[in-house]
């Protein structure tokens, strides 16, 4: 117990936390970021079930906050998503300030993992397999991460983005890197049903 609190395992004597675990169990929160960019603006069910206490739940549980809206979520009308008033939460969400903000706090966590070792990460498969809560946590985010693609294609689908070439194609499948560029360089939803965007 003491060595999952401590995001580590104990070695000779004392716990030493564990960057990699300590980076994913981070990227966990930026994760739950990126889906309540891409829900609470565009991802909305047309059967009226709101996204936001399946979001607000996700920060504490991830995926398994988010799996019962994802299996009662119907897609809504362009009429419904575009040209609707913005709360001052989702004017958050689609600024570009708070998507370079996430860029940064993910990137910060992604580098501490890349460059924490051989030994941590040869600490942290040791820990995977011991530790039941970094087992579920890792199988959290990977879930996480594979379902990300589709709602970033149903973002790009409401805002009419169709001029990124190939990169609409790629970004949403580069795993937790794809989602945040995407947040960064989406185009604003339309404000009217007929209007393009870039």
């Amino acid at each position: 117990l003491e060595s999952i609190l401590n995001f580590g395992a104990a070695s000779e004597g004392y716990t030493s936390i564990n960057k990699v675990f300590l980076s994913e169990f981070w990227l966990m929160g930026s994760s739950s970021m990126v889906y309540a960019s891409l829900l609470l603006p565009t991802g909305k069910s047309s059967n009226n079930v709101p996204a936001w206490p399946f979001v607000l739940a996700s920060v504490f549980l991830g995926t398994f906050a988010l799996l019962p809206y994802f299996a009662v979520w119907t897609p809504s009308k362009p009429s419904q998503v575009c040209g609707q008033s913005k709360t001052v939460v989702t004017k958050v969400l689609e600024s570009k300030l708070w998507a370079r903000s996430l860029a940064a706090y993910t990137g910060c966590f992604v580098c501490i993992a890349l460059f924490a070792g051989d030994a941590s990460w040869q600490a942290f498969s040791e820990l995977f397999a011991k530790s039941r809560f970094t087992h579920v946590t890792t199988l959290d985010f990977s879930v996480l991460t594979l379902m990300a693609p589709f709602w970033v294609l149903n973002d790009a689908e409401y805002r009419k983005w169709n001029k990124g070439g190939m990169l609409q194609y790629v970004l949403p499948f580069l795993p937790l890197i794809g989602p945040i560029v995407y947040l960064n360089i989406r185009p604003k939803l339309p404000t009217t049903i007929g209007a393009e965007t870039q």
